[in-house]
């Protein structure tokens, strides 16, 4: 599958809002080579991102991707509806590395046990805690972009 990056224009048939050359750039400066193929890595990486549910309005309503968006705000400036924001962009590279690194966003998550025993070693997980990783580093990029900030739950006055 070729990869065809949404620069904010509406590309048609846009899969990413990376490419890979971009991917490449991002990964070498926090020290990663991927060993997975890159185009992979992105098809995966959209696929968490558009099913988020992110702040504003899709700039039309034919458009191949969640962005490019109207009415979002970011540090209380607003976005250009024709511009993909950089912590998108982020987010979505923070999401393929998290995906290198064995920590899929969309992986089925295994129910959580109480205790494991096998022979003479025992482990106890701390109740409540999650049974998957959660990235802090995806949460990060993306906090600025969604339509509840992040938090999950949204304030109506």
């Amino acid at each position: 599958m070729t990869i065809t990056v949404e620069d904010g224009s509406q590309v048609t048939n846009s899969n990413s809002y990376v490419s890979e050359n971009e991917l490449t750039a991002y990964a070498t400066a926090r020290g990663v080579t991927p060993s997975t193929d890159l185009e992979q890595l992105i098809i995966k990486s959209m696929d968490y991102l558009e099913g988020l549910s992110f702040t504003g309005y899709k700039a039309d309503k034919d458009q191949s991707l969640q962005w490019p968006r109207g009415s979002v705000v970011i540090d209380g400036y607003y976005v250009d509806i024709d511009s993909i924001p950089q912590e998108l962009k982020d987010a979505q590279m923070a999401t393929c590395l998290e995906i290198e690194a064995g920590n899929d966003p969309l992986s089925t998550i295994k129910q959580e046990k109480q205790s494991v025993t096998v022979g003479p070693i025992s482990t106890t997980y701390k109740t409540g805690s999650s049974a998957s990783p959660i990235s802090r580093t995806i949460n990060t990029q993306l906090r600025k972009l969604l339509s509840s900030g992040g938090s999950g739950f949204s304030v109506n006055r």
